[in-house]
């Protein structure tokens, strides 16, 4: 053996304890310290939840990612902290006699403000949770307390510390009594109007006879009745008037339960310190004032008009810039003789104002009516936004691995037509650097020549997106609930794209409807939705194409028209106020094109064009019905880190006038929001191979697309994620040009492809930049047997002859990876 060889191997094993004792999380840890590894409660009598029970934990574990690495507690650990203080100290110490030579010349002193590496590791990082004995026994006095709120009084509860070399394990053994329960309820309410209120509503009490007595359902109940009287008139209740008694019998462990109600407390009179108890008042709404122009740097002027609408009272401080009728529809408030006040109104009224975007801050108050004991004034206040404004966006874009940059200037306007319509122009452009299929697409001269340039891909064109807060024909047709709050949008573009392989005009033009069925649920229909795609190919590229023998491919890009008419269903459970809650999201797409144009063509004997497709203005139209799902499942694990599950399925029928997709409607494997190991557009279909050395974007009729991603917090707004993606996409129907493209049952999921990764994204609260790098695990092109390529991630001889097996050359090499670069995050 060498010299150097010896050399490598002891530097190799060096580097490798100093790596083992840098990951030593206890190597700091004083001689009578342990790090808590976990807290472990044993409970097998009591039915309560033991993440309730582990909420009341003074200490807990540090941090770890995917329940293994203490990263944090690594960081913290890499600085030398008594270094860094006596470095802070010193530091400190000569800017403070800098800055007295500043002041004495004038200038301003130095900032104290900018850390050192060392203090930015303990700063970002996570100081090691030591045993503290103190802890423990404050975590088993809240435990004792958390039981006898259950029900289980005069319960044990005791810890235990097991150490090993320098790790704590505790254990909290619990010790509880036998539960009591409720024997009886009776209620006491002082307020005579009240009291019938609240017995004719007992049966949706929480609290039932014979259930355990538990301190946070009686405290439920209590916001349920306060909700419940809120929305029943009674505008200055609160809470505070409930309370309970509790009777306790000994040895039966049986609890009588009594829930009171106080009267109202007021002054005898004005300015009196003497208390008077009366029954509480139960409000009507007497009038209802809209202020739609409200400025709240000009609260003393006097309105200089007023507008009368429906049950509505306008209050003008210049022109009434929105039409009444939209202002109205937004408002729950009633004033109708026999309606009250209702909180929920007020909750609802808000909302649905927010909604309309119209408005920077949407204020509601309601004040005693003066002369009227039991009536409200309510006064809505409305400060518009900025009618007219202009952005020019720009970002980087990461197309199927092709580097770009795009633009758009944007002009909105937020009352188009006085009714809360929202206009939003745009002129969007970009450049991208992509690959042409054959290098010689350009060949031709003019354009093509822009293949030799940095960026050789333009698209340019104009958008117009106009957003109505109402139904419009032929949706005004049709009735809908307050709370369905439908909103017609309509959208047209112009797209014009030259790539080194074809140029492409795209022209849509769509009208829909999008409304709520529950605050789950969401339904979008679009009855017409309009694409009309010109391609114009390259010689080369169209030479390409005819080579291929490819029908399927051949029709993907030509001339088409599609009519479409798409049904989408949104269910979303999420709850943002709940933000450590699990939810769900579900996504569901009906698509179809050509049924009723084709059906009058036969029912006319309409002439089809070379005896195989109808046309229009001599453009073939597609003709097919697409569906689309798309399920996520969202774990909450703690406060920095949760678990995304996604399975997604979609699968297209092309019919009898066009007998291929519109290329815009397939489906496609890979891309940095699907299977991130591999660019757009080149995965499959099924374990087809191209066998003419073309690098044609691959479509499919089938997607079958699975991901799981473990996110997690680093440091501050940076984070990052561990993922894992598979699928892929196949054709419905055998293709002699694309062998092992079509889907079959019994073996589809040996053509499955699967990648892996770690992703980094950076947080901004607004927008999120997401930085993903997907390795190819399985890759389903290879003969069965070869589809593990990880294993040859290292294999250079295997690198070789695939690069050669392909015609050599750096562009023929096997990638094993995929930089993804995205806007938010890909599910």
């Amino acid at each position: 053996m060498n010299r150097a060889s010896t050399n490598t191997r002891f530097l190799s094993i060096l580097g490798l304890f100093v790596l083992l004792a840098a990951c030593n999380p206890t190597r700091k840890l004083a001689d009578n310290e342990y790090l808590l590894k976990r807290n472990i409660i044993v409970d097998k009598k009591t039915e309560v939840e033991k993440a309730e029970l582990e909420s009341y934990i003074k200490q807990k574990p540090n941090r770890k990612i995917l329940s293994l690495i203490r990263f944090h507690l690594w960081l913290y650990n890499l600085a030398n902290k008594p270094k860094v203080e006596q470095k802070r100290f010193l530091k400190n110490k000569k800017i403070d006699e800098k800055n007295i030579e500043r002041a004495a010349k004038g200038k301003k002193p130095l900032s104290k403000d900018r850390l050192f590496f060392g203090e930015w590791l303990l700063q970002i990082g996570e100081p090691p949770v030591i045993l503290d004995s103190m802890l423990m026994e404050k975590s088993v006095s809240q435990m004792k307390l958390f039981l006898s709120n259950k029900g289980y009084f005069n319960s044990e509860v005791r810890d235990s510390v097991v150490t090993h070399h320098k790790y704590a394990n505790v254990f909290y053994l619990l010790k509880p009594s036998v539960p009591c329960t409720i024997r009886s309820i009776h209620y006491k309410i002082d307020d005579s109007q009240m009291a019938p209120y609240i017995m004719a509503d007992t049966a949706n009490s929480l609290i039932k006879v014979g259930n355990k007595f538990d301190v946070d359902v009686l405290q439920k109940e209590r916001d349920r009745i306060t909700t419940m009287n809120k929305n029943n008139g009674y505008y200055y209740f609160t809470k505070e008037y409930i309370y309970y008694r509790a009777d306790s019998f000994l040895n039966t462990r049986s609890i009588d339960l009594v829930m009171g109600i106080k009267k109202f407390a007021r002054p005898f009179s004005e300015g009196s310190d003497s208390i008077v108890e009366v029954d509480h008042t139960r409000y009507y709404i007497r009038n209802i004032y809209v202020v739609p122009d409200y400025n709240p740097m000009s609260t003393n002027k006097t309105p200089t008009d007023t507008v009368h609408y429906s049950n509505f009272i306008f209050l003008l401080y210049g022109p009434l810039n929105y039409k009444p009728r939209v202002i109205a529809d937004a408002i729950y408030i009633s004033n109708l003789s026999e309606d009250h006040y209702q909180a929920i109104k007020t909750e609802d009224t808000y909302k649905r104002l927010t909604e309309l975007r119209a408005f920077r801050s949407v204020n509601i108050r309601f004040t005693e009516a003066p002369g009227k004991k039991d009536m409200l004034d309510c006064y809505i206040r409305l400060s518009p936004v900025l009618k007219q404004a202009f952005l020019i966006e720009a970002e980087g874009t990461n197309t199927s691995g092709n580097l770009g940059i795009a633009g758009s200037v944007v002009y909105q306007n937020r009352n188009t037509f006085h009714g809360a319509e929202i206009l939003e122009i745009k002129l969007k452009g970009g450049l991208e650097a992509q690959q042409p299929v054959n290098k010689s697409s350009g060949s031709n001269g003019g354009l093509g020549q822009i293949i030799s340039e940095p960026f050789n891909t333009i698209q340019v064109g104009p958008e117009a997106n106009l957003t109505v807060p109402r139904p419009v024909f032929p949706f005004s047709l049709f009735h809908y609930s307050k709370d369905a709050n439908p909103k017609s949008t309509f959208t047209t573009a112009f797209n014009y794209q030259h790539r080194p392989d074809y140029s492409r005009w795209i022209l849509n033009f769509s009208h829909g409807l999008t409304y709520k069925e529950t605050a789950t649920q969401r339904y979008t229909f679009t009855p017409l939705e309009i694409n009309f795609v010109k391609v114009d190919p390259q010689p080369a590229f169209r030479e390409a194409l005819e080579q291929s023998n490819d029908i399927f491919l051949i029709n993907s890009y030509s001339d088409h028209l599609t009519p479409a008419s798409r049904f989408t269903y949104i269910y979303n459970n999420q709850d943002i106020k709940r933000k450590h809650k699990n939810f769900s999201f579900f996504k569901g797409d009906v698509e179809y094109s050509g049924i009723g144009l084709t059906a009058i063509n036969d029912l006319l004997g309409s002439e089809k064009k070379d005896g195989a497709s109808y046309r229009i203005i001599d453009i073939v139209y597609s003709h097919y019905v697409r569906f689309f799902a798309d399920y996520r499942f969202y774990k909450i694990l703690s406060t920095h880190d949760r678990l995304v599950f996604r399975a997604a399925f979609g699968e297209g029928f092309a019919l009898r006038n066009l007998n291929v997709l519109p290329f815009e409607k397939s489906f496609y494997g890979g891309s940095s929001n699907g299977i991130r190991a591999w660019h757009s557009r080149s995965l499959g279909p099924g374990g087809y191979v191209s066998s003419f050395g073309q690098t044609f974007d691959q479509t499919g009729d089938i997607q079958i697309e699975s991901n799981l991603e473990y996110r997690f917090n680093l440091f501050r707004q940076l984070n990052a994620a561990f993922f894992l993606d598979g699928g892929n996409i196949w054709l419905r129907k055998p293709d002699s040009e694309r062998p092992g493209a079509e889907f079959d049952f019994d073996n589809f999921y040996e053509q499955l492809a699967l990648g892996g990764g770690i992703g980094a994204r950076l947080d901004f609260g607004f927008f999120i930049i997401r930085l993903d790098l997907g390795v190819k695990l399985r890759d389903p092109q290879f003969p069965q047997g070869n589809r593990w390529v990880v294993r040859n991630i290292a294999d250079a001889a295997w690198k070789k002859d695939y690069e050669n097996e392909h015609g050599g050359g750096k562009e023929k090499r096997y990638s094993f990876a995929n930089l993804n670069l995205g806007i938010g995050y890909p599910f």
